[in-house]
């Protein structure tokens, strides 16, 4: 049936069982899917009849929907016409793992991360109303969009500005790992109000059996479901926004979904239908154990074991680290964004959890709270990948470093991270960070160096950043380094190249292959993006005329930048060349294709240098 499914048109045309039968092979190819490609892959699995019912009723693409980071509209692709590329997902030159403006009509957004469809949401409301405009706007979010600050600021906007909006809110007591917070508990309180949903059935039953015109009863039985909502749901969160609540509702029940989300378009102010659902429905190692599921690499789906060769986690090795750590020096603590997984922290949480802060997806208050743990004589780590560490740049420049409070930040998926696409690269981080004072940066291109700056952070009075990918490989060749150390990895007198991080193994790749063209080049690794080792940088100077610098993130803001503007400060004549990530977003693809696609990999890098040293034969 699936692959006759051109539209949401089509959907309107059937029975509920075929509804229900639709969900069933939703969910075969979902998981046949991100067993190949990788993906979102609980969240997906349980949110497939709200989004059978959602288009149901509502008329896209007229009506716009918003979905909060994206992540879990695979069924959705699904149902507007994708079905036959959906193979593609996660590929380079395929459909994204998000929704995509210019890859559907039905896609309103680009979207990636997460609490800000609720504002996007409003303002396409305000924007339909001042038109005189009259189709409807759903917001699709997950209750873990709740932990973050931008969803109460637009909730604030939304009640006030009584704008038509309907918030369908995805309720499976998860993001990425299980939600935490007051309003995580009071959507428990509410979901567990069994009592209530079974009243409340009782009542339209007896409602739908009245006689016409027999308005007392309806007032008395009406009543009654309204006096045992308020006693046993008790959803005045929402009433005090001026914000109407309907709910809760089995998010798994197409009818009654599809009866509610009719319902809905009849009010004149914004509408929250709350619907309970299971996260990983329908496959039984994610519905047993979501949080492994919900983004994750190829894997086998009997097992559900992970078929993705691979270096040791830096998150994990970082959290190791920490605990062992931790045990002789009671300062260190750690926080993160809902992230306890992703980050690794899921070890040091278990052996430390009073001193493990999960506070939601809230990045910025994360940072503003590590401050101020850290100037309260306590030694935070704050693990964040770098595409969400953007989001509280301004608690970074004036809670952390203006203060000067030594904060460690872990800032994982730095550099080139693949399928996720364009709004999970972690190319921007540098930019914003070497701009800011007090700040040093790190960025190891082993699992040793990752443990060498971690020591060095225990000793650190300032800021110090940390920056790696998911993975980095061991390293034999260890090599003992301070603070603000670089250090020369090949010797070589005719050419220098500079990496770090991820780049280091190309860089090294590409010297090897220009020893074989003639040119001996000498590599160094730029371990520390700040301060400058300004003692090397000299040496660089007074011994090479052209030099390298080989990156995978943006050109502003980039150590290429930087030590161009040295040497001409100190009135070197060496060239000094910048390669780095063009100026654009990513997409989807492996690491090893965005490389090539960005010309760092070995052999594009090997050609540049070539290229810009005609003099070497």
């Amino acid at each position: 049936m699936l692959e006759h499914i051109g539209s949401p048109a089509d959907i309107k045309q059937l029975d509920i069982s075929r509804k229900y039968a639709l969900a069933e092979e939703i969910r075969e190819k979902i998981i046949q899917t991100v067993s190949q490609n990788g993906g979102h892959l609980a969240s997906n699995l349980g949110c497939v009849e709200m989004i059978i019912a959602m288009h149901a009723v509502f008329d896209a693409p007229r009506d716009k929907i918003v979905f909060d980071v994206g992540h879990q509209a695979y069924a959705h692709k699904l149902l507007t016409g994708r079905y036959a590329c959906f193979d593609t997902l996660r590929q380079a030159g395929g459909i994204s793992g998000f929704t995509r403006v210019g890859e559907s009509e039905y896609d309103t957004v680009c979207s990636g991360h997460a609490s800000d469809s609720l504002s996007i949401a409003l303002g396409m409301a305000r924007a339909r109303d001042l038109k005189g405009e009259k189709h409807e706007v759903v917001a699709f979010l997950g209750d873990g969009a709740l932990t973050g600050g931008m969803c109460y600021e637009a909730l604030n906007d939304a009640g006030q500005s009584k704008a038509r909006l309907i918030i369908l809110l995805n309720d499976n007591e998860m993001s990425i790992s299980r939600n935490v917070g007051a309003m995580s508990r009071h959507l428990t309180h509410m979901r567990q109000s069994s009592v209530y949903r079974s009243m409340k059935q009782f009542v339209r039953g007896k409602l739908q059996r009245l006689p016409k015109g027999g308005k007392g009863p309806v007032r008395v039985l009406s009543g009654l479901k309204d006096a045992l909502k308020a006693l046993l749901v008790n959803d005045l969160f929402f009433d005090s926004l001026d914000i109407e609540y309907l709910g809760p509702i089995d998010g798994h029940d197409i009818a009654e979904m599809e009866r509610v989300f009719k319902n809905a378009r009849n009010y004149d102010r914004p509408v929250v239908i709350h619907c309970v659902t299971r996260k990983g429905k329908g496959y039984a190692p994610a519905e047993n154990d979501p949080a492994p599921f919900h983004g994750v690499e190829a894997f086998d789906v009997k097992s559900g074991k992970s078929v993705e060769p691979s270096f040791p986690s830096c998150g994990k090795e970082a959290s190791a680290w920490l605990a062992d750590k931790a045990r002789q020096d009671k300062r260190i603590c750690a926080v993160s964004a809902a992230m306890l997984s992703g980050t690794g922290l899921l070890g040091f949480a278990a052996e430390y959890p009073d001193r493990c802060f999960d506070v939601g997806i809230a990045e910025e208050h994360a940072c503003a709270l590590a401050a101020g743990m850290a100037l309260s004589g306590m030694k935070p780590y704050l693990a964040l990948y770098s595409t969400f560490l953007q989001r509280a740049c301004d608690q970074i420049n004036v809670n952390i470093c203006l203060n000067k409070a030594p904060v460690t930040l872990l800032i994982d998926r730095a550099g080139l991270t693949g399928r996720d696409g364009e709004t999970h690269q972690g190319v921007f981080d540098l930019s914003f960070l070497r701009a800011l004072p007090n700040l040093i940066i790190g960025s190891p291109a082993n699992l040793y160096e990752l443990k060498r700056m971690l020591e060095l952070s225990l000793c650190a009075d300032a800021p110090f950043a940390i920056r790696y990918p998911k993975q980095l490989p061991d390293s034999d060749a260890v090599c003992a380094f301070g603070m603000g150390e670089w250090s020369e990895v090949k010797a070589g007198g005719d050419v220098c190249l500079i990496a770090y991080g991820q780049m280091l193994l190309e860089t090294q790749a590409a010297a090897a292959f220009l020893e074989q063209r003639g040119i001996n080049a000498a590599v160094f690794n730029a371990r520390f993006l700040k301060p400058l080792d300004e003692d090397t940088l000299k040496r660089i100077a007074h011994t090479y005329s052209h030099v390298f610098v080989f990156e995978d993130c943006v050109c502003a803001g980039s150590l290429g930048e930087a030590v161009c503007a040295y040497l001409q400060r100190m009135r070197s004549a060496a060239n000094v060349y910048i390669k780095t990530v063009p100026d654009m977003y990513l997409p989807a693809g492996s690491v090893r294709e965005q490389l090539n696609m960005c010309g760092l990999d070995a052999d594009a890098l090997a050609a540049y240098v070539l290229e810009k040293t005609e003099t070497f034969k």
